[in-house]
């Protein structure tokens, strides 16, 4: 059996991009509204799709 990379396996193992946008807002808030590895504003959608 040959393993098969795939650029996108993260998305389809947990679920869309609306799912995965979620768990950023979940995990990264700071209770304040900004990210707490930054300490910048979290990303909208749109920023947080670029990224």
């Amino acid at each position: 059996m040959k393993l098969e990379h795939n650029e996108f396996w993260q998305t389809q193992a947990r679920g869309d991009n609306d799912s995965e946008y979620q768990i950023y807002l979940s995990c990264a808030n700071d209770g304040e509204g900004n990210d707490i590895t930054t300490g910048k504003p979290l990303k909208t959608y749109e920023e947080w799709l670029n990224s």
